[in-house]
């Protein structure tokens, strides 16, 4: 029961989350990214974190809710690999963005480290983390945040865009032209060379 209310709490936030997305999205209204309005910034992180917060809580009081058709090594060997993968991407990507970009506020335009092979690294490493957290725990309701969050990060991306486009002009036109939004084969290909050098 008590798991539910975990849910609750984050799907809540995810809905809050993607509420501020659409509006943006729709309307000359700039909740995100935030800028320097520190309260635009605020009710953003106030929901991110309990998102976060409820998510987490929800992993562990409902592990094992079942929702795979397999267990032991075959889910946790695949579940492992994305948790690693997902922290390790946050790290790098929150690094590489730096305090002031992460929090939607003017800094430079970033296109080194993980941003060569992808405009929204921390999207994804982020969604790499959820989908881990949803395989390790077999959990039908962790499943189901992890889609939410996907559906709002996605939107995200699609919502900085027309900032973006504002604050950096040509050179972010020509990083677009480059760079795929989460991940592509160019992504794909550049990662391999890269390795090889």
């Amino acid at each position: 029961m008590v798991e539910l209310v975990a849910f609750a709490v984050a799907g809540a936030c995810v809905v809050a989350l993607f509420a501020m997305m659409v509006v943006t999205f729709v309307s000359d209204v700039r909740l995100w990214p935030s800028g320097d309005d520190d309260r635009k910034f605020k009710v953003y992180v106030t929901f991110s974190r309990t998102f976060l917060l409820g998510f987490l809580a929800t992993t562990a009081l409902d592990w094992g809710g079942t929702w795979l058709p397999v267990s032991g090594l075959a889910l946790y060997g695949p579940g492992a690999v994305l948790l690693v993968a997902g922290v390790a991407l946050l790290l790098k990507s929150g690094k590489d963005l730096g305090g002031d970009a992460t929090k939607g506020q003017v800094d430079e335009l970033r296109t080194d480290g993980l941003y060569r092979y992808s405009r929204n690294p921390q999207n994804l490493a982020y969604l790499v983390f959820f989908a881990s957290l949803a395989v390790l725990s077999n959990s039908t309701l962790v499943a189901a945040l992890t889609a939410g969050a996907a559906a709002f990060m996605g939107l995200q991306a699609v919502v900085e865009e027309p900032w973006l486009r504002e604050t950096y002009g040509e050179a972010y036109l020509a990083y677009r032209e480059r760079v795929p939004r989460f991940v592509g084969l160019r992504s794909v290909t550049r990662a391999v060379a890269t390795l090889r050098d």
